[in-house]
């Protein structure tokens, strides 16, 4: 299912968006294939056993899909980064915290495209469960290759294939997001049903922008550093929803690496192992308590040496 969303992801994206813009390849050291994606050096040791009713293109699988030994192993050996916190505001996830903290059942939903799917796929919430033992955390995915809003708020597809769930919290990011209006209609949508619902609308990572070049990442279609970001955190707060700007740390936590991008893809689009798992800690760093917060120590960024030779050509 992996290389499926990626594949038509791939499609949908450079139909849309103008990859000659960042040529992340010019002086890229890693040597992608023609076709498809590096092979996965740490496959999921938990995937999910059945990919869950949906339609075709279209997939619902629960979520994590790697033991929290594995994410150690994978995040032990990773590039070590650095990234400022993002800001945290739960004025909007009053209940999500209530149940985080006190304890009780949180059925969270993630929706968007193979980037959700990747950032679903690095066990983040593995880790939340770690982190608030008093909750029960279960987690669904709702993805297609190049899915947003456009795609979900027709056909029915939240009443059918969401609301069933009756999730209690509903993450939403991802870079194939096509317009504003369709992420309003989609929350629309989900309160009309479930007027409690919360939901969590972030901006994009990955993709082909050069993140070293900080006014080509504003202008990519999905960056929280642009246009886009300034437009979906006012939605936010126009709909009493939370807003994290993903872009902003994933960048920071690559530069501060001094190495290539790519060490970070498993192809021109997509994460690899290390690159998912930054999305992990910039979630986790989000979701962190405020005295888990204060009592971090800073972290201190140093370059990789020996990270992914396998990979290059």
């Amino acid at each position: 299912m992996r290389s499926i969303l990626a594949i038509a992801f791939f499609i949908c994206f450079v139909c849309s968006y103008n990859l000659s813009q960042a040529d992340l390849m010019a002086d890229s050291p890693v040597k992608f294939p023609a076709e498809g994606a590096l092979p996965a050096k740490y496959p999921l040791d938990q995937p999910a056993k059945t990919a869950e009713p949906s339609e075709k293109d279209y997939y619902i699988f629960s979520s994590p899909e790697r033991s929290l030994q594995q994410i150690a192993t994978i995040q032990a050996e990773m590039p070590r980064g650095d990234f400022s916190a993002p800001p945290q505001n739960w004025t909007h996830l009053r209940r999500t915290q209530r149940i985080l903290t006190g304890g009780g059942a949180l059925r969270l939903m993630a929706i968007g495209d193979s980037i959700v799917a990747d950032t679903m796929r690095s066990g983040w919430v593995a880790k939340l469960r770690e982190a608030y033992p008093k909750a029960d955390i279960q987690a669904r995915v709702y993805v297609r290759g190049g899915g947003g809003c456009q795609h979900y708020k027709s056909e029915k597809r939240i009443q059918t294939y969401v609301l069933p769930y009756k999730p209690d919290l509903i993450f939403m990011g991802g870079i194939s997001q096509q317009d504003i209006g369709s992420i309003r209609e989609v929350i629309h949508q989900l309160r009309a049903a479930l007027p409690e619902v919360e939901i969590l609308l972030a901006s994009g990572a990955f993709g082909p922008a050069d993140l070293r070049i900080p006014e080509e990442l504003a202008q990519a279609p999905w960056s929280g550093t642009g246009a886009y970001g300034k437009a979906l955190k006012s939605l936010a707060a126009e709909e009493k929803c939370a807003y994290l700007d993903m872009t902003t740390p994933w960048a920071e936590y690559i530069r501060s690496t001094q190495m290539h991008p790519h060490r970070f893809y498993r192809d021109r689009i997509h994460a690899n192992e290390y690159g998912e798992q930054i999305l992990s800690k910039i979630l986790l760093d989000f979701w962190k308590s405020t005295k888990a917060r204060a009592q971090s120590s800073p972290r201190r960024p140093r370059s990789g040496e020996r990270f992914l030779e396998e990979r290059e050509g």
